[in-house]
């Protein structure tokens, strides 16, 4: 069986689920821009999960890992875009003939 209704049950509405699977799901919401050292501090955790953790313990840590490290690389990419010297005094300037912008 494949888990899913057939073709007859699904025509006649009768949709009762086959089987049911519970799957947890860890949720990381970086609300701030970790400092580098937490990454170092990541780690430390991750590879102390994977040496008396489950499997999924191992993976969810080295998970948390990849997720502080992409956050650190878009953060640096994004200065990067703002690092225009132009772009930085017109921001502390809006009013100088440097900074108009005009509509075609």
């Amino acid at each position: 069986m494949t888990g899913y209704p057939s073709s007859a049950a699904i025509v006649s509405g009768d949709m009762a689920p086959v089987s049911t699977r519970v799957v947890s799901v860890r949720r990381v919401v970086v609300r701030s821009t970790p400092e580098p050292a937490a990454v170092e501090t990541a780690i430390k955790e991750a590879e102390d999960k994977c040496a008396s953790g489950t499997s999924g313990e191992c993976a969810a840590a080295w998970d948390n890992v990849e997720e502080i490290s992409a956050a650190i690389s878009h953060k640096k990419v994004a200065d990067a875009a703002n690092s225009d010297p132009l772009e930085q005094f017109c921001d502390d300037n809006p009013d100088a003939d440097e900074c108009r912008v005009y509509d075609d």
